[in-house]
């Protein structure tokens, strides 16, 4: 295991289980363990709150999300927010190859592959915020 120090001093550990997960999920990164930590512990950018704290997750959000997390059907699930478009991503499967989707009334593209859902992608998504 090797550790690296973030920017505000959080040991940040990778173990090589997970630099294993990380390769076998993004090949590219094979080779580039030592640019990694040099990344981690120098990154060229830092993201900050209006009050310029560092920005932090809210475990309390987290948590109420897991009892929904832990019925989906696949057990895994990647997601990521695209702000400039207002599109939340969610993906079930990874790689996927979707054949065929659906656009809801509420302007959720739900993406099949095979007959299977394996992912969904929701337009307009900051419009859930208030609710």
């Amino acid at each position: 295991m090797t550790a690296a120090k973030s920017v505000n001093g959080v040991r940040i550990r990778l173990t090589s289980e997970r630099w294993v997960h990380i390769t076998e999920e993004h090949c590219e990164m094979a080779g580039h363990f030592f640019e990694v930590l040099e990344a981690l512990e120098e990154p060229e950018v830092v993201v900050y709150k209006e009050d310029e704290s560092m920005a932090a997750l809210n475990l309390e959000q987290i948590m109420d999300l897991a009892p929904q997390l832990l019925r989906l059907p696949s057990g895994r699930m990647w997601a990521s927010f695209d702000a400039e478009a207002d599109v939340l991503y969610v993906n079930f499967k990874k790689p996927s190859h979707a054949d065929d989707s659906e656009l809801t009334e509420q302007d959720i593209l739900i993406r099949y592959e095979k007959g299977e859902i394996v992912g969904v992608t929701i337009l307009r998504a900051s419009r859930w915020l208030g609710q």
